[in-house]
């Protein structure tokens, strides 16, 4: 049976799901930026790479996943990075819901996280 409602709800949950994605890689730059890291490329073109190539202030650049989403599963995000990255150092940055805080992984670095404007 057609129903053509029920394509249209999934292209707009399609849509709510890039806006929210391009809402976190906005606030990721952002944090990055605001640490002296510098954005080499945003890459979210769909293409088999991370979201954004960036340099850290002491030069290593880096292949970065973003996620945006509820609940935080390292274990895939960090496989999806390293797959992504390839040859290139991987990093993620995952958004801890309801809060301005996120969860950075890097290859070779113990985790850290990184709070917005205000916060502690």
């Amino acid at each position: 049976v057609f129903e053509p409602h029920r394509r249209v709800e999934r292209l707009m949950a399609g849509k709510q799901t890039r806006d929210k994605g391009r809402r976190g890689e906005c606030e990721a730059k952002r944090l990055l930026t605001d640490r002296d890291w510098e954005i080499l490329a945003d890459t979210t073109a769909g293409l088999a790479t991370g979201d954004l190539i960036v340099k850290s202030p002491d030069g290593i650049i880096y292949d970065v996943e973003v996620k945006n989403r509820n609940i935080i599963n390292p274990s895939m995000f960090v496989g999806q990075a390293m797959k992504n990255a390839g040859k290139q150092r991987w990093m993620v940055m995952a958004k801890i819901a309801n809060t301005s805080s996120w969860l950075c992984l890097a290859k070779s670095k113990k985790p850290w996280v990184w709070h917005g404007k205000g916060e502690k």
